[in-house]
């Protein structure tokens, strides 16, 4: 498990097999196999790659989700996003472009 606390200001690139959380805020890139957790005062900016992603915070860049994506009402994303599956609830913003595959 990697965490990005609340309060803390992270830049760099967060590779690994396991659970991501963001309470914080992360400018760079994220690739893991598991899911990224972006809790409603997470903030991230940069590229993303993940199994999949849970979003309630901002993201501002690149979305990859080789499963499921789910964006949560208190989400803002500012980003172009592909993935497999999207649970979208009403509320959320987006500024970009979802492409969806199988």
């Amino acid at each position: 498990m990697n965490v990005v606390g609340k309060g803390s200001i992270i830049t760099g690139t967060i590779d690994c097999d396991n659970d991501v959380f963001i309470a914080g805020q992360f400018e760079g890139t994220i690739i893991t196999k598991g899911t990224l957790h972006v809790y409603p005062e997470g903030v991230v900016k940069g590229k993303v790659i993940a199994k999949n992603l849970t979003v309630a915070g901002s993201i501002h860049g690149e979305i990859d989700v080789s499963n499921r994506l789910r964006v949560k009402n208190s989400a803002t994303l500012e980003a172009n996003i592909n993935t497999r599956f999207l649970d979208w609830e009403e509320g959320a913003k987006l500024d970009g472009e979802v492409r969806t595959f199988f």
